[in-house]
């Protein structure tokens, strides 16, 4: 029988489970139930418990379509439940006595697919000596909409509800965290994806900054925002769908099927993913990103992408992403003229790789650079490039989005992990992992990566190349880099 632990800390006792020697304290709610007339609202804290909340069990996640079928996630040991009430974090640590660092994951999924459960903290908790929380936010429609806009004044509508469940969880940490073993003065905030753009929000955001003291951005930034005009607009056609007799009381009746279904033809006639977060002029600036990373709170920070990022939108039908080079080029010419699509298009063939190399540089990598070059001359910045190319069922998409994560956690999407690594052992890309790890740890304990790994400046541009053998390598894309140069805008 496994041992379980009690902790007396602010929002009440909590008892959790140990197991090879780190307690798990699953499914804590943070927030009150966003259900009925709080649906779309701003969070609330949870009220302290009266008796012991079992913390045995995986929390629900949003509603969202299934990634797998139940049966299936069940034996993945994460989340099989969808439920309006969602807000509920997870806490892996060493000792409940000690005062560690804390690792806080906000994990990724486009704004529309994920849940905490998905990034076991176990490893990392038992490698580094750190505490790892992982959470649950509201998703979609019910996370990020801009009924704000449109139905102004109404306080039950509330700008990227999703990001500020987000904030309110790191004031749970804030606040919580030192009864189960870690230190709310060294918290680092890390994500993946959609989880990275969070992180960045949070970043900028004054009401977020005084709840960590450094920072990871994995594979993705500010540049997956909208801008408040093109969030409005996109919600008002959502709202004729919607309502067609312009009742938004029915907002709160409707289940989250309802919303998919009726706005199914709206996300057709639409590049990228409706429901994101956007620039609302009072939690996110509205300006351009140039000035929004020039905003961001100066800490420490990791921040790259994997080399074949795009190939996970071109070549799977996940999200709808326009793909071929002709529309890539187009959003250039509309940020920044036919000169430069031209010029920044030349670089890059019109075959599958070139396609794949001008989306990942459109989407992820050049934001990164334009992030990191002007991060650095503040606050110790590390780059990194993952070159690791995937196995198994994913084999031919190479060093892809999300490649990294069951490189950094040993348990992601455990069992089958197989669709990134394979069948087979592979003690080279178990030592990737290792080191990869060993660099999150340092950097979470000591705001540096482990030894190898340069701070990136504007003079060398020194960045981390992981694959196989490791290298560092100064301006990687130096060619590229110069093209797009002043070139940056919202994600289409």
């Amino acid at each position: 029988m496994p041992e379980t632990l009690r902790v007396e800390a602010p929002c009440g006792p909590v008892s959790g489970i140990v197991k090879d020697g780190i307690a798990r304290f699953l499914g804590i709610p943070y927030a009150e139930p966003p259900l009925g007339m709080a649906r779309f609202a701003r969070p609330r804290p949870r009220r302290a418990f009266d008796t012991v909340f079992v913390a045995n069990k995986y929390g629900p996640a949003a509603p969202q379509r299934r990634a797998m079928p139940e049966p299936l996630g069940r034996i993945a040991g994460t989340t099989s439940t969808f439920q309006e009430d969602c807000l509920n974090l997870h806490v892996w640590t060493p000792d409940i006595n000690g005062k560690q660092p804390v690792l806080v994951f906000i994990h990724g999924g486009a704004f529309i697919i994920g849940s905490g459960a998905q990034y076991p903290g176990d490893d990392l908790a038992r490698r580094g000596d750190i505490v790892v929380v992982t959470m649950n936010y509201r998703l979609g429609f019910f996370g990020f909409n801009a009924f704000a806009e449109i139905f102004e004044g109404d306080d039950r509508f509330a700008a990227n509800a999703g990001l500020l469940d987000q904030r309110l969880a790191l004031e749970w940490v804030r606040n919580n965290i030192a009864a189960f073993g870690g230190d709310p003065e060294r918290v680092t905030i890390a994500g993946e994806s959609a989880g990275a753009a969070s992180v960045a929000f949070h970043l900028v955001s004054e009401a977020s900054r005084g709840l960590f003291s450094q920072a990871v951005i994995q594979s993705g930034t500010l540049n997956m925002f909208q801008p408040r005009q093109t969030a409005e607009a996109v919600h008002r056609e959502a709202v004729k769908a919607l309502l067609p007799n312009g009742d938004r009381e029915r907002l709160f009746r409707m289940s989250h099927g309802t919303f998919s279904a009726a706005t199914r033809p709206l996300a057709a006639r639409n590049s990228g993913i409706l429901t994101r977060p956007y620039c609302d002029g009072v939690e996110m600036p509205e300006a351009d990103l140039t000035t929004l990373y020039a905003a961001m709170k100066k800490v420490p920070m990791i921040i790259g992408t994997n080399r074949d990022e795009f190939s996970f939108f071109s070549e799977l039908p996940v999200f709808p992403f326009e793909t071929e080079k002709p529309a890539m080029q187009a959003w250039i010419a509309g940020v920044a003229g036919a000169e430069a699509a031209e010029r920044i298009a030349r670089l890059y063939s019109s075959g599958r790789d070139g396609r794949i190399a001008f989306g990942t540089d459109l989407l992820f990598r050049m934001a990164a650079i334009h992030q990191a070059e002007i991060h650095c001359r503040d606050a110790p910045t590390f780059m990194y490039r993952l070159d690791w190319e995937t196995k198994g069922l994913l084999s031919r998409l190479g060093a892809t989005h999300s490649a990294d994560l069951p490189l950094i956690f040993e348990d992601f999407l455990k069992p089958f992990r197989s669709v990134y690594l394979g069948i087979l052992p592979d003690h080279h890309r178990q030592a990737l992992a290792d080191r990869m790890r060993a660099h999150w740890v340092s950097f979470v304990r000591d705001g540096r990566p482990a030894d190898g790994w340069p701070a990136y400046e504007a003079e060398k541009r020194e960045t981390k190349v992981f694959g196989i053998r490791d290298r560092v390598l100064a301006d990687p894309e130096a060619l590229r880099r110069v093209a797009w140069e002043g070139v940056d805008g919202f994600a289409p």
